[in-house]
């Protein structure tokens, strides 16, 4: 992202988180998840998530754990100030978090899973498709339910509370819909 990307952004700093996997280590640890299809193994070894600016090259924070470690785990170990912007993909879907943050006015942007369950409260705005341009074409307030956690990190499933989020549609130049 260029540097006149982020003049005149509202936002105290922009953040973009990600995650790799490092194989190096594959026959000490444990794997994680389904069996997959081939050669029938499961995902061993490192896995480093890394929080980065969008202008800066190098890492503002690091964190480095088995590979079978669930995304969404790190979000736990961010300390944001208000006012950021974080952008990262939907394995760090984790609802409890995107509500501690919206207390603290930290705004996120990423995907939701396609099994999501919500509700649309108000529509903003619709817009109709144009083909070869990118464009927004819905602009909802949604709510979805999802259970707390303790001070200790367990969900409470017999409490169910509300999350208001913005989900915003559109479609790309060429023509793939998000």
């Amino acid at each position: 992202m260029s540097d006149s990307r982020t003049f005149g952004l509202t936002f105290k700093e922009v953040l973009l988180i990600d995650s790799t996997t490092i194989r190096l280590f594959s026959d000490i640890l444990k794997g994680v998840g389904r069996n997959p299809k081939g050669a029938g193994k499961k995902k061993r070894g490192l896995k480093v998530h890394m929080l980065i600016g969008p202008v800066q090259s190098v890492g503002r924070f690091f964190k480095i754990t088995e590979a079978k470690m669930h995304d969404k785990n790190f979000l736990k170990s961010l300390e944001l100030i208000s006012h950021s912007m974080i952008v990262f993909y939907k394995a760090y879907n984790y609802y409890h978090q995107f509500a501690v943050w919206s207390e603290k006015q930290v705004y996120f942007v990423t995907r939701l899973k396609k099994n999501a369950v919500y509700t649309v409260t108000e529509v903003n705005r619709v817009h109709y498709r144009k083909k070869g341009k990118a464009k927004v074409l819905r602009d909802e307030i949604i709510e979805l339910e999802y259970h707390p956690e303790d001070s200790n990190g367990k969900r409470q499933l017999n409490i169910y509370k509300k999350l208001q989020l913005r989900k915003v549609c559109y479609q790309d130049e060429k023509n793939r819909y998000y």
